[in-house]
């Protein structure tokens, strides 16, 4: 009686064990894909100005021969799945997955990474979002931006726009320095800066009087990476 007991468990459990045999996690072995394109943001440092505003002057384009890479399911380890390379337009494919989620990512110039998620059938392609990788000297880096006027007290009582001024600029408490000149609105631009840094900017100037050289100094604060910060209005005089 007793084994007939255990027949009869036995095979009451035999479905289940059949259906927890069969049942697949995310990765290879199916007859689904990924496909998705990868485009690079080409950002040098370059600045416009419009109006008020400043912008990132940047390119986009298609990135060929990009390393992309795949995890499967909600493993967010430092360890990925699978990787392959764009084509020479930017696109990639993994292919024969089963169904399930998966994540997929490439990583910028910086070495910070672009990730999208996105779920497989059974069967058929599923499409991921356009990654967007930064590549560039100024790939997360901040900026500064700002205005010189100048009085030239002998003859005016009025500030002018400083054209072709040099400004210099230095992290607070350090000694290396960076300049540019202003243009002929007496903007100037700083680029390829260490985010959410302090930095001192300032001009010189020489005195007509006594040929001394006297520095108008402002300092600023930078913003996150990619953000542009204004700096206070550097006014000059001249004696």
């Amino acid at each position: 009686m007793k084994n007939f007991r255990k027949v009869i468990l036995f095979l009451a459990l035999l479905p289940l064990v059949s259906f927890l045999s069969c049942t697949k996690e995310e990765g290879e072995g199916g007859k689904a894909k990924i496909s998705g394109i990868v485009y690079k943001v080409l950002d040098d440092g370059d600045i416009a100005k419009i109006g008020d505003e400043y912008s990132f002057v940047r390119d986009t384009v298609a990135a060929p021969d990009i390393d992309v890479f795949v995890i499967y399911g909600d493993n967010q380890e430092d360890v990925y799945d699978d990787k392959t390379k764009t084509s020479h337009n930017g696109k990639f494919e993994f292919n024969y997955l089963r169904e399930g989620d998966y994540s997929v990512y490439a990583c910028n110039d910086d070495d910070t990474y672009v990730m999208r998620s996105v779920h497989c059938g059974k069967k058929g392609t599923a499409d991921v979002e356009p990654i967007y990788i930064f590549d560039g000297k100024n790939t997360g880096k901040a900026a500064v931006v700002g205005d010189v006027e100048i009085l030239y007290a002998a003859t005016s009582k009025d500030y002018v726009p400083a054209v072709g001024i040099r400004v210099y600029l230095r992290p607070l408490g350090q000694m290396s320095m960076s300049d540019t000149r202003t243009d002929n609105n007496g903007n100037y631009y700083f680029s390829r800066l260490m985010p959410e840094t302090d930095y001192v900017v300032w001009v010189e100037v020489e005195q007509i009087k006594n040929g001394a050289v006297v520095a108008f100094p402002d300092t600023v604060r930078t913003g996150k990476a990619g953000e542009i910060v204004k700096s206070g209005l550097l006014k000059a005089k001249v004696y």
